[in-house]
């Protein structure tokens, strides 16, 4: 793993930092985003996946922090659920640097409050999961690839299926993710597919970056329990109050705008 580093400027979608988008857009500030309805031509004409999905067997999601899963994937792991599916979730850091104004005693509040949603989270979308904490640090999985890998191959033993985060979505966590489960899943020989989640915000939907040419859609309106996996993963979301709502005078971290990009009827993935 020595020779291993995310976004290194060698690999696809890498400039040493996170992903370039240009000098007009910020790819992790949800105010100045794309607005998901710039996003409906592109998802709608992208294939429906074939069946089974959810994948049957063992279901691995690597969740750079908590309520990636949810944002991403919180129908297809309702539905995994339902099937009786074994789910485990790697949960890579706590999300302890989302309000970056807390002192040290307040992030260790933040971590145990975010443990708490994420448990309320999966009771509201009805997500039967085994849940493995990394606590890497937030913002810094980059700088600890190594033990991110070791983290992943230690849960993804027998899994048939992977889920992780797009290896150039914008954020350095998210993308230290993405390619943490290819390399981790190269090794063992289990299938990734890839989720984004802030290239919604960034990226051009006139002119992509992300590799739509290998993406299908999840469409819960084609599914008989479709209405009631999403309206399980909305209540899941809602349960995130401390990134959903204005905390000590401060904008929400998820503001409504950006949670449009995942209430939508659809789930997008990538096929590696």
């Amino acid at each position: 793993m020595a020779g291993w580093h995310p976004l290194s400027r060698d690999q696809p979608g890498g400039d040493g930092s996170v992903t370039d988008v240009g000098p007009h857009r910020n790819p992790i500030d949800p105010v100045v985003g794309r607005t998901a309805f710039e996003w409906d031509a592109v998802i709608a004409g992208l294939p429906i996946v074939a069946d089974p999905w959810p994948p049957s067997g063992p279901l691995v999601l690597v969740a750079p922090h908590p309520d990636d899963e949810l944002l991403a994937a919180g129908a297809t792991l309702a539905a995994a659920s339902d099937a009786g599916t074994e789910v485990r979730v790697v949960a890579v850091t706590d999300g302890e640097m989302s309000h970056p104004h807390l002192d040290d005693a307040g992030r260790r509040h933040l971590v145990d409050r975010r443990l708490a949603e994420t448990a309320a989270a999966y009771t509201e979308a009805g997500i039967v999961a085994d849940r493995h904490r990394l606590s890497l640090p937030d913002g810094d999985t980059t700088n600890h690839a190594d033990r991110l890998v070791e983290g992943l191959l230690s849960v993804l033993g027998g899994a048939a299926t992977c889920l992780a985060p797009w290896e150039a979505d914008g954020h350095p966590d998210h993308d230290a993710c993405g390619w943490a489960a290819l390399e981790a899943c190269a090794v063992l020989g289990v299938p990734v597919f890839s989720f984004p989640v802030w290239s919604w915000n960034w990226d051009d939907p006139g002119n992509p970056a992300t590799p739509f040419d290998r993406a299908f859609r999840f469409p819960l309106s084609d599914r008989p329990d479709g209405a009631a996996w999403m309206a399980r993963k909305r209540a899941g979301l809602a349960a995130y109050t401390s990134q959903i709502l204005v905390e000590d005078g401060h904008r929400p971290v998820l503001p409504t705008g950006f949670l449009a990009h995942f209430t939508r009827s659809d789930e997008v993935f990538l096929r590696s």
